[in-house]
């Protein structure tokens, strides 16, 4: 039952998940700062999400869903990145 919550928290964090890679690409544009970029995504979201306790209290360990959130945002950057959302 874990994976529904999870994907249930991505679902719906999923708009909020895009403005932060959009405001950190606009904010640090260009390649080769990649892992820079996810490092400020990652900080940015488990800071709410440590500082939340009503959303997914299930899930109380910011670890179980990052690996997740990682693949997400990944996923997310590499369309962006096909479709020129992002300049190079």
């Amino acid at each position: 039952m874990q994976f529904l919550t999870i994907l249930k928290l991505i679902v719906s964090i999923l708009p909020l998940l895009i403005d932060a890679i959009k405001l950190i690409e606009s904010a640090m544009p260009g390649t080769g700062n990649g892992e820079a970029k996810l490092s400020a995504v990652r900080s940015v979201v488990e800071s709410a999400y440590k500082a939340s306790t009503d959303t997914f209290p299930v899930i109380s360990d910011f670890e179980t869903v990052w690996p997740v959130m990682e693949k997400s945002v990944s996923g997310l950057v590499s369309a962006f990145n096909r479709a020129g959302e992002f300049k190079k």
